[in-house]
């Protein structure tokens, strides 16, 4: 009929609007297709990935409504951000896992579970999960990114990759694991990457000279 056509329809548009970066867009059709069939699994799930993308707050319950009857990778991972997010680790990790077994060594699972792992200073099982999501997308900065963040907390300092790594990315990097040594409270470690930082690309190092004044003034009130 031609109400069906419409639905299936918008059902496209808003798969689309999910593949392309528009979850506003994906969250408005998939909140109408929901209330007009509000049993169908798979507009609850859906509306639960975008509502998870823009910070809705109706997001957890969708997704979890739709977890038992029609799960796909996406939606496992979504719901172990929102858990994360509530910093509820137990059932996060079971999300993360749901999610990995639908899609075994999928690259963007694993960065974001290794970063909830990084939230609760388990660096170890976080670099694990980098180390393989790094192997199936080398070329993602978020998770290059999350690397050096968690190396910075077991106390290593990256190391500049030589053709790759220009003195804005360098001092950035170092930035980001400085930031990591500071979670871990290794402050002699993150002071000398900082330095570093201002030193290699003093025009943009607005971020390393704040964290590094902010790390000055705690070392006075220490006196």
């Amino acid at each position: 009929s031609g109400r069906e056509e419409v639905e299936t329809l918008d059902d496209v548009r808003g798969q689309f609007a999910l593949a392309a970066g528009a979850p506003d867009q994906a969250l408005r059709i998939f909140d109408a297709l929901r209330a007009a069939k509000p049993g169908r699994c798979e507009y609850i799930r859906d509306f639960g990935i975008a509502a998870a993308r823009t910070g809705d707050a109706r997001a957890l319950d969708a997704l979890r409504e739709a977890a038992p009857r029609c799960a796909s990778w996406q939606s496992g991972q979504m719901l172990g951000v929102v858990l994360a997010q509530m910093r509820r680790w137990d059932e996060s990790e079971a999300a993360f896992a749901s999610s990995l077994r639908q899609s075994p060594g999928n690259a963007t699972t694993l960065n974001n579970r290794a970063f909830a792992r990084i939230e609760q200073a388990r660096n170890d099982d976080a670099l694990a999960d980098l180390q393989a999501a790094l192997r199936v997308a080398p070329a993602d900065r978020r998770i290059i990114n999350n690397i050096d963040l968690v190396e910075g907390a077991r106390g290593n300092a990256p190391r500049r990759r030589r053709g790759a790594d220009d003195d804005r990315v360098w001092a950035s990097r170092l930035t980001l694991a400085a930031k990591g040594a500071l979670r871990a409270g290794r402050t002699d470690l993150a002071r000398a990457m900082l330095a570093e930082a201002v030193e290699t690309n003093p025009y943009h190092a607005s971020e390393s000279t704040a964290l590094l004044e902010g790390l000055a003034v705690m070392a006075r009130g220490a006196q």
